[in-house]
C-alpha cells in the first residue's frame, strides 16, 4: 500500500492535482465569461426590443393621426357640400314669388291655428 506521504511526493500525482484545478479554474472563468456575455446579450435584446416597440407605437400613432386628418377632410367636404345645397335650395325658394291666392290661403290656416 502507497503512503499519503509517498503520494504526495510523487511528481507525477502532483502534476496531476495542478492540472485538476487549472481546469477547474479555467471552467470557473469560462462560465463566468459566459455568463456575462449573455446579460450584455439579454440586456441589448431588451433595448431592441423596446426601441421596436417605441418605433411601432409612433407608427400607430402616425397612421391614426393620418386617417384622423383624412376622415375629417371628407367630413368638412361633406358638410361644405350639404351648406352649399341648403343655401342654394333657400335661395330657389326665396326667389319664388307666391301668387296671392297661396299667401292668403297660408295666413288663414296660420290664423285658425292660433
Amino acid at each position: 500500500m502507497v503512503s499519503m506521504r509517498e503520494t504526495s511526493e510523487n511528481p507525477e500525482f502532483m502534476k496531476t492535482i495542478e492540472e485538476i484545478r487549472s481546469a477547474e479554474e479555467e471552467y470557473d472563468r469560462i462560465i463566468k465569461k459566459a455568463q456575462k456575455e449573455s446579460e450584455k446579450i439579454l440586456r441589448d435584446a431588451k433595448e431592441k426590443m423596446h426601441e421596436e416597440r417605441e418605433k411601432t407605437q409612433e407608427s400607430i400613432v402616425e397612421f391614426k393621426n393620418e386617417k384622423i386628418r383624412s376622415g375629417s377632410k371628407e367630413i368638412e367636404g361633406k358638410v361644405e357640400s350639404m351648406v352649399k345645397k341648403g343655401k342654394d335650395e333657400g335661395d330657389k325658394i326665396g326667389k319664388k314669388k307666391l301668387a296671392k291666392n297661396d299667401v292668403s290661403k297660408l295666413v288663414k290656416n296660420f290664423i285658425s291655428n292660433l
